[in-house]
């Protein structure tokens, strides 16, 4: 193609040349100085100067035209090469020199095109790293840190900024961690461990070697198995929790039945007493066996609630009036406070009934003689939604909660110390209950407690709109 381009421009000049000599040769022969020698060489300066002049012209119109289009073309490559996207370049002739123009667009539109790829991919590809559930690690053969993504910063409170090329050792700062990537690069092959970082978490780490580009590198992924151990925790103590509240009541009719097996059948006093006993025991199974269903009802939200508009006072006084006798016989004062034009809330009444009755029935149990329990309604704002709420509480003066036992003290079955030591009956139940109906009303269930100090429950319910 500039071959072309080389014959085109000698062509030119040729042609030019040739017209110029012609032009001087008719002139010259026109003149009356033809035979005079000295005048001919004057003539043909003159000529020479002007053809130099001429063909000065042309090359620079030339060299301008073809100069244009190759600068255009080295400034587009620039910044092509600098990541950016020039305009196309227009072609200014249909020659070769708009031809390479054209073919060298073509070349940027693949380029550009290419480049747009390579960054959606790049995008999807930090989009994903970035919104990974798991923590993602790099380092190079020596151990440093090329690539970090947000969950395995905050999994090891870590910041990009601090963590791309430090060391991995520097940047976990945990032995077990630091070991299990020694050992893959020692072994050449996949590690995996599971890790518990202070008493809150607990990790599972995967070390893998590749290599990239022909360098040996170390991708990291870390899963958090926090909740799932947790959940492990939860189904043990469960099991466990449900074997304890069955052995009690099931040893006790296992020795009623037994004593009036030995004769005590015959006595009709023995027998009757003994007899009330069983019937207690079977009331304290039938009940929890209930209760376990009502909640696994509940859990899967195959109880249907009854919403409508309701005042706050409706949810409380009756559970009030129903529990009365037992703080009388427990000699416990119940004081009530509602905040007065407390606007209705959205609540099944009898549902929320029931999570009133239950904190109630807790705070009387666990409140020496002489003790108050205090319940009171106000209005608030939701911290998570921003939404006006009404806030039920339920405070006594027993004998709290420990701070061991506040973080599980809505889960099933699980019992407190103070109820243990307290030698206090009931299924472990209530609160879990209590927590999944709250929750169903879209509510909050929380607690504030300190060992010897009392308690208080709090639970929030929408506002009716």
């Amino acid at each position: 193609m500039f071959k072309q381009v080389r014959w085109r421009l000698a062509l030119a000049l040729a042609t030019l040349v040739g017209l110029v000599m012609v032009i001087l040769i008719a002139l010259i022969s026109r003149s009356t100085c033809i035979n005079d020698p000295a005048c001919v060489s004057k003539s043909l300066w003159w000529a020479t100067a002007v053809l130099i002049v001429l063909v000065v012209l042309f090359a620079c119109l030339l060299s301008t035209r073809l100069t244009t289009s190759l600068n255009q073309m080295i400034y587009t490559a620039t910044q092509i090469s600098a990541g950016k996207t020039p305009p196309r370049i227009v072609p200014t002739s249909q020659s070769e020199v708009g031809e390479s123009v054209r073919a060298f667009n073509q070349m940027v539109d693949y380029l550009r095109e290419r480049i747009d790829t390579l960054d959606a991919e790049n995008q999807q590809f930090s989009l994903v790293l970035d919104n990974m559930a798991d923590g993602v690690l790099i380092t190079d053969e020596n151990g440093y840190v090329v690539l970090i993504n947000p969950t395995a910063e905050r999994l090891l409170n870590a910041k990009e900024s601090g963590a791309i090329g430090n060391s991995f050792a520097s940047v976990v700062r945990h032995h077990e961690l630091i070991s299990l990537w020694q050992r893959c690069r020692e072994r050449g092959r996949e590690q995996v461990a599971a890790v518990e970082i202070g008493r809150s978490l607990f990790l599972q780490a995967f070390v893998t070697p590749f290599v990239q580009q022909g360098v040996r590198a170390h991708l990291i992924i870390l899963q958090d198995l926090t909740q799932v151990r947790h959940l492990q925790t939860v189904r043990r103590d469960f099991v466990s929790n449900v074997s304890h509240e069955l052995r009690t009541p099931l040893a006790s009719l296992r020795a009623v039945i037994e004593t009036l097996q030995d004769g005590a059948h015959k006595d009709p006093f023995l027998a009757q007493r003994f007899l009330g006993r069983a019937e207690r025991e079977v009331d304290t199974l039938t009940q929890m066996v209930e209760e376990l269903l009502e909640l696994s009802r509940i859990e899967s939200r195959q109880v249907p609630l009854r919403l409508a508009e309701t005042a706050v006072s409706d949810l409380i006084c009756i559970p009030i009036e129903r529990l009365r006798p037992q703080a009388d016989r427990n000699q416990v004062t119940l004081t009530l406070d509602i905040q007065k034009n407390l606007p209705p809330v959205l609540a099944d009444v009898e549902r929320m009934q029931q999570v009133v009755t239950n904190l109630l029935h807790n705070a009387i149990k666990f409140t020496p003689i002489g003790g108050t329990v205090t319940i009171k309604a106000g209005q608030g704002l939701s911290n998570t939604r921003l939404l006006p709420e009404v806030i039920i509480s339920v405070r006594d003066t027993g004998i709290g909660i420990t701070s061991e036992d506040l973080p599980r003290i809505f889960e099933r079955f699980y019992k407190s110390d103070r109820a243990r030591t307290r030698g206090q009956s009931g299924t472990g139940l209530g609160l879990a209950i209590a927590r999944h109906l709250v929750e169903a009303h879209n509510g909050r269930i929380w607690v504030k407690s300190k060992a010897g100090k009392g308690s208080t429950f709090f639970f929030s319910l929408p506002i009716s709109q």
